[in-house]
């Protein structure tokens, strides 16, 4: 339990010296002069100090370790690891995934600074072997066809009774949606929030409605219905069989 306190506290010093105590104006004068920027060293200083207060407190509340130095310098290197990450981040273009990169490379940091404070490490590889149990698995897999496979089956389906749209509307949209439509859908399933399901299609229908009002299309309006009824159809179906099996085999585990 004091290990996932010390997770648990590290990430709060993270959050807040990545989202809370990080002015624009820094963000802004790191991306125009990257290694040459103040604000950037200022920034990991910050993240070195919280993270300092975090293993402090945690060894102030669950006993020190055998160098009292240790703290001082694992905190310096969350800073230099912090300076170098954000540096490189810097000549990286404003895309999601280089951002998710960087705060995967701080997590891999602080759950390496988590494991050279705790001396109880069987955690971890229980951590692990529960993250990684055929049932969890089973969760994964479905996530992972909700996302590109049932696109490309969509489309495929729906390859003869494609209509060739032109209308103002953002790159990519319609696909971005689809799959976030398919991710609740199957989020709620397996949740067993099935109401949700329906306040999801009640609120794309009220904006869906307005759209086909304008066009007077009734071609449009099937190839919507189509596409709608098809992804909530793969969704319903891929949700309740990895709900179904995956309490299946948890339940051949368990006995």
């Amino acid at each position: 339990m004091d290990e996932l306190l010390l997770i648990l506290a590290l990430l709060t010093a993270h959050l807040l010296g990545d989202f809370f105590f990080h002015p624009v104006s820094w963000i802004n004068e790191r991306l125009a002069h990257h290694h040459r920027s103040p604000k950037l060293f200022c920034h990991a200083l910050v993240h070195a100090l919280l993270a300092w207060l975090a293993i402090f407190s945690w060894e102030w509340a669950y006993g020190w370790g055998p160098a009292f130095w240790q703290p001082i310098w694992l905190a310096l290197l969350v800073g230099i690891s912090h300076y170098f990450i954000d540096l490189a981040k810097s000549f990286c273009p404003p895309y999601a995934r280089y951002f998710l990169l960087d705060q995967f490379l701080h997590f891999i940091v602080l759950m390496a600074i988590a494991m050279q404070l705790s001396s109880h490490w069987p955690w971890l590889a229980s951590l692990w072997t529960w993250l990684w149990s055929p049932a969890h698995l089973v969760v994964l897999v479905a996530y992972l066809l909700m996302m590109r496979p049932s696109s490309v089956l969509i489309a495929l389906l729906l390859r003869k009774w494609t209509l060739n749209i032109n209308e103002d509307s953002l790159p990519n949209a319609g696909h971005a949606i689809g799959v976030l439509e398919r991710v609740l859908i199957l989020t709620f399933v397996l949740l067993g929030q099935y109401s949700g399901i329906g306040f999801l299609m009640a609120a794309k229908s009220v904006f869906r409605f307005g759209d086909l009002t304008r066009q007077k299309d009734r071609r449009l309006t099937e190839y919507v219905m189509l596409g709608t009824l098809l992804s909530v159809s793969i969704s319903l179906l891929l949700g309740i069989t990895a709900l179904h099996l995956s309490q299946a085999i948890s339940d051949i585990f368990i006995t």
